[in-house]
């Protein structure tokens, strides 16, 4: 597989880290432990999971996979291409993985970005969190 080791960076939305931190048997936490994929966030996104949280345990391990998450600048607005149509609080998602020149944007919003979902913006490729795993899984640290 000649592209192992090209590295890939992945912009997470929320709904992939509140999914990955919620138990210790979550199939999201494979972002983690995939070879030459460095999972990315940025302040926006954290604090909507912050706001989400409500049980220690989850919180527990929210913090650990913070850790080993790499933390992006929040992107300017304007940087998202004007034919782009999303909601107004999704917007600084795209922004941040565009502006922090991602490979892809992983997001299980379905009803707000699946209209995106294998569609490249800018340079992103949008993907769904099991869509991204199943094309990269061969990538799992042994």
């Amino acid at each position: 597989m000649p592209d192992y080791f090209q590295p890939l960076f992945v912009y997470l939305d929320a709904n992939v880290l509140f999914s990955a931190s919620w138990s210790e048997q979550n199939r999201f936490l494979k972002f983690w432990r995939l070879h030459a994929i460095t999972p990315a966030t940025s302040p926006y996104v954290v604090d909507e999971v912050d706001r989400n949280i409500r049980k220690a345990e989850h919180r527990l391990r929210f913090d650990m996979l913070m850790e080993k998450t790499t933390m992006v600048s929040d992107g300017p607005l304007q940087i998202v291409p004007e034919d782009i149509v999303l909601v107004s609080k999704d917007r600084p998602i795209l922004a941040s993985a565009i502006f922090a020149s991602m490979d892809y944007l992983v997001t299980g919003d379905t009803n707000h970005f699946g209209h995106l979902h294998n569609n490249t913006v800018s340079h992103v490729k949008i993907l769904s969190p099991s869509e991204f795993l199943d094309r990269y899984e061969y990538r799992l640290k042994l």
